[in-house]
């Protein structure tokens, strides 16, 4: 398996990573730099430091720059707008959600007929009992 290294950029000052990671692919790589940009996004904005100047560089076993994800790139993703639901999902979404009532509906009926037999017969017992 291939060995990555994440160093740290913060500026122009670079922080090398000597230890690195063994991972499957480059894809694999740049979700484990964006998974450590997020954690520390919050712990920089704690310390109050700019994390818009932080950025991974990965690299291969042979020191070459594989690429650069900038810590910017977690402010872009929490920006970014959901998907819209579409007319397949909310019609099945409303399929589903009618199904559920119909269901919660019988299961109150039934309670209360339930209900309505138990205190009878505690009526009963009662005027047998007197």
């Amino acid at each position: 398996m291939p060995q990555f290294y994440f160093h740290l950029r913060i500026g122009r000052e670079r922080h090398s990573d000597e230890i690195g990671l063994e991972l499957p692919t480059v894809e694999a790589a740049y979700l484990e730099a964006f998974a450590g940009a997020q954690e520390m996004w919050t712990e920089l904005l704690a310390e109050r430091s700019d994390p818009t100047i932080y950025s991974f560089e990965i690299s291969d076993e042979a020191g070459e720059c594989l690429m650069r994800v900038p810590f910017t790139e977690v402010l872009d993703r929490a920006r970014k707008p959901c998907a819209p639901a579409t007319h397949k999902s909310t019609t099945a979404l409303m399929s589903k959600t009618a199904g559920l009532t119909a269901a919660l509906s019988e299961q109150i009926e039934r309670t209360r007929r339930m209900l309505q037999e138990t205190q009878e017969t505690l009526r009963r017992s009662s005027s047998q009992r007197a």
